[in-house]
């Protein structure tokens, strides 16, 4: 069976790679990016089944809008502070799937995406 595939867009280096390394570990395929452009660049070219962003990303040149109107079917979390709680309450309302509190619990993260993605097998 072929992993499943997650692109983490976060504007930290080390939260990406942080990121990439323990979902790899768990065997996901990790694609990263550092900004909405470069996103959805990798949307074009990779087939992705979960998004993990940062909600300071997520609104930045239509990052949202371009995947509810393009990839529907993706899962998205939306990793933020407290300070951006209502960032993060407007993302779940016009429709992201979870969210994650910054600085993350990262089994709490990979229960998450385990739950959304299996959603998605069944």
């Amino acid at each position: 069976m072929e992993p499943q595939s997650i692109l983490i867009v976060d504007q930290q280096e080390v939260v990406r790679d942080s990121l990439q390394l323990i979902l790899s570990e768990e065997g996901f395929r990790c694609y990263t990016s550092c900004n909405a452009r470069k996103a959805q660049n990798v949307l074009t070219t990779k087939a992705v089944d979960l998004i993990i962003v940062d909600s300071q990303l997520l609104d930045r040149n239509g990052l949202f809008s371009f995947l509810r109107a393009r990839y529907p079917t993706i899962k998205i979390i939306v990793m933020s502070s407290y300070v951006e709680i209502e960032v993060t309450q407007k993302a779940l309302i016009d429709g992201a799937h979870d969210f994650v509190i910054k600085p993350l619990d990262f089994k709490e993260l990979i229960d998450k995406i385990n739950y959304h993605l299996s959603v998605v097998r069944s």
